[in-house]
């Protein structure tokens, strides 16, 4: 892995290093598609067993529309949980493409350090 401050000399005004390290990502982005697959169950259970209110209300929820209301967030949280799994799948995706391109910089910049210090032979 590459970091920042190992191309520049100490007290360049360097102060910080920055590294990526490639497997950690590709593991995050793993553990992401597993929560993702994970999840399908309990967002079901979640809905199914929400939506039985029973009387919480009484007779006042159906007067004032709190039944209604509820159900309606109900709906709406439901359907907003939903896209939980498709999220955590596509930031997983996104990992691994960052995992690709701080690969291909970390070997690019190699490329370029080897060929300065071999004054621009191969």
């Amino acid at each position: 892995m590459l970091t920042v401050a190992s191309v520049f000399e100490r007290g360049s005004g360097m102060s910080e290093q920055f590294g990526v390290d490639p497997e950690t990502l590709t593991e995050l982005a793993g553990r992401f598609d597993r929560e993702a697959t994970g999840l399908a169950g309990p967002i079901a259970a979640f809905s199914g067993s929400a939506a039985e209110i029973g009387q919480a209300f009484g007779l006042l929820g159906i007067c004032d529309g709190a039944s209604e209301k509820y159900r309606q967030l109900l709906e709406n949280t439901v359907k907003a949980i939903g896209h939980l799994p498709d999220v955590l799948r596509s930031d997983g995706d996104r990992l691994r493409l960052n995992v690709t391109h701080y690969t291909d910089s970390d070997r690019t910049a190699l490329g370029y350090l080897h060929s300065a210090a071999s004054g621009g032979r191969p």
